[in-house]
């Protein structure tokens, strides 16, 4: 995807209220996928962070500041009642370290927040 300035090129302008607006959504993110590192099976891992990856993946060229809010919020909402859960998976797990997580990886150059208002 293009770069976030992109969209500053073409006449589209962000605004302030987009990058705060991105900053939270990198927060919940962060801590959705902290959340998943107490799930002990990789592949769980993977398919829950791709799962939680696609209500933001929905924000990618909107730029109209009420839909980002409120798919935020509805993603938060989710994380709310979903993440407590993931810690009863990985009762088994005392004194384990987490498995390392593979599959998709995703340049670096091509992160998520990175792609949103492009």
């Amino acid at each position: 995807m293009k770069p976030l300035g992109h969209a500053m090129a073409r006449g589209k302008g962000l605004t302030l209220q987009h990058f705060m607006l991105q900053s939270e959504i990198s927060k919940s993110y962060r801590q959705a996928v902290r959340a998943t590192r107490a799930l002990p099976d990789i592949s769980t891992r993977r398919e829950t962070l791709d799962f939680l990856r696609i209500d933001l993946e929905k924000l990618r060229g909107v730029s109209d500041i009420s839909t980002i809010r409120s798919t935020l919020a509805d993603f938060n909402r989710n994380n709310k009642h979903f993440i407590p859960s993931l810690g009863l998976s990985s009762a088994g797990m005392v004194d384990q370290k987490p498995p390392r997580l593979i599959g998709q990886k995703i340049p670096r150059h091509q992160t998520l927040v990175r792609r949103f208002f492009a």
